[in-house]
């Protein structure tokens, strides 16, 4: 469609002006697209380690059985 198109593309004259005459060519952005792509992947592993270090640390997830000179009745949390 024209008009989706003209809207993904404000600054190009229809029937005048194309596309890749528009374009700005910007020599050297491969770099700043490799440090941003380093720098994220980076965080990631930094996560991925947090992460895990913090899943080693908290062990046996099933609660403890409590002891026989407990003052708790039940093993239900909500029993009276």
């Amino acid at each position: 469609m024209v008009v989706t198109e003209l809207g993904r593309q404000p600054w190009i004259i229809y029937g005048v002006m194309r596309t890749r005459e528009a374009v700005t060519p910007m020599p050297g952005l491969v770099v700043p697209f490799v440090i941003f792509t380093a720098v994220y992947f980076f965080l990631a592993i930094v996560v991925v380690f947090l992460l895990r270090r913090r899943f080693l640390e908290t062990g046996n997830l099933v609660p403890a059985q409590p002891s026989g000179n407990s003052c708790l009745r039940s093993s239900s949390p909500f029993s009276f």
